[in-house]
């Protein structure tokens, strides 16, 4: 969007904007840290209007559709949701995540949110000082994990051959993180570079010298959680070393979130084409010019080029009915593509 439209900017006033989406139709929508605001443009079913969603609540979902997704937030008012195309809704989750992270204190004022991944029913959040975690339908809500980088004692990363496993060690403790090969390099670098920068190293054996850790022993058992380590709220129940996927992440079976699917529907695919009106009616023109030219040499053949100015000026009527007939439908045709687009966003 080249501009922000004065009813929004108004709305948002002198808020820092997290981000904005030009989520198409003249709609648009900012996320700040404190709220989103989403603005839908004047349309035949609607007028102009701003709606506020603030951050400050207990879960945030995405609910799939073909071509629409519908946010929703719920909070101790209850549950509330607007729908964005689903080609911009990664964009305008990671950015409300990111606000609802800041508005209910989870990520310091002056902590930067580094990465965001979303894995089917895992949720992996990059800061500078910690890494969260959530396992759940939801993509986020309060049974969330945290492990912050101070009580690190240990880092590693195990290939297989469909997932990853990110293994983090906290304070003698170890919790495992599976993720999908596929962005398993994306989820090492964010990590990496979290960790290495916070704790002033630049490599894995840095990590491990500077904050003193000693190799297990083959077969050993790691120790129990010494006290101040991160708790956890949701149980990790897989303890095999498969590839599955366990309960943090498993390929998806049938699940498309690349973005819309199907054929888009065109409101002119199903009103009859301008050239096939003029086709039926000229054929229909001809016919009648035919019978009339009969009619006429029969009862006077000297008539006949009279009869063929006759059919020329019908011709030139009929084309001119056509043309208007061509306006007529194309004009038809954009009101009923508005009105579609409108009813598509919700309106």
């Amino acid at each position: 969007m080249d501009e922000i439209p004065g009813r929004l900017r108004a709305a948002v006033g002198d808020e820092p904007a997290i981000e904005t989406v030009d989520i198409g139709g003249g709609d648009a929508l900012v996320v700040t840290p404190e709220e989103t605001y989403l603005y839908r443009s004047e349309g035949l079913l609607s007028d102009e209007s701003v709606a506020a969603y603030p951050h400050d609540v207990d879960r945030l979902a995405v609910e799939s559709g073909r071509r629409k997704n519908a946010v929703v937030l719920e909070s101790y008012e209850g549950e509330r949701e607007f729908t964005v195309p689903a080609d911009v809704t990664d964009v305008v989750v990671a950015a409300m995540l990111e606000g609802v992270l800041r508005t209910t204190g989870v990520v310091g004022p002056e902590e930067a949110v580094r990465a965001q991944f979303r894995f089917s029913d895992l949720t992996l959040v990059v800061a500078d000082e910690k890494l969260f975690k959530h396992v759940g339908p939801s993509v986020w809500n309060e049974d969330f994990e945290m492990f912050d980088y101070e009580s690190l004692t240990d880092l590693n990363f195990q290939e297989g051959s469909v997932a990853t496993q990110v293994v983090l060690e906290i304070q003698g403790r170890q919790h495992r993180v599976k993720v999908p090969n596929e962005q398993a390099g994306r989820v090492r670098r964010a990590v990496q570079s979290a960790v290495f920068e916070h704790h002033g190293v630049s490599s894995l054996g840095g990590l491990r010298e500077k904050i003193a850790v000693e190799e297990p022993e083959p077969g050993s058992e790691p120790d129990e959680a010494a006290p101040g380590a991160v708790s956890d709220p949701v149980p990790e129940t897989d303890e095999t070393d498969d590839d599955s996927g366990g309960v943090d992440w498993s390929p998806p079976a049938d699940q498309d979130v690349t973005g819309p699917r199907g054929r888009p529907t065109d409101p002119e695919a199903d009103a009859p084409s301008a050239a096939a009106v003029g086709d039926r009616t000229a054929g229909r023109a001809t016919g009648a010019g035919d019978d009339e030219g009969e009619d006429a040499s029969g009862a006077d053949a000297g008539a006949g080029s009279g009869s063929v100015e006759s059919l020329e000026a019908r011709i030139d009527d009929l084309e001119a009915q056509l043309k208007r007939q061509n306006d007529l439908l194309e004009s038809q045709g954009e009101t009923i593509e508005q009105l579609v687009e409108e009813l598509r966003r919700g309106r």
